[in-house]
């Protein structure tokens, strides 16, 4: 089963918190995994902005 698609507001508070974890004293595989899931964040808002363009026109 697929994960449900998250809201606007929950990936913005994610992708936030997520900065926030690489941003402090966190390294190796943890690093990368925070990198890994902030691109796929960034990925999801870009995806719902597009769909949101799209239906204005």
């Amino acid at each position: 089963m697929a994960p449900r698609p998250l809201t606007d507001a929950a990936v913005l508070k994610q992708l936030k918190t997520v900065g926030e974890k690489i941003a402090g004293t966190v390294g190796g595989k943890e690093r990368l995994a925070l990198l890994r899931r902030q691109a796929q964040l960034g990925d999801q808002r870009d995806a719902a902005a597009d769909k949101a363009r799209k239906a204005k026109h």
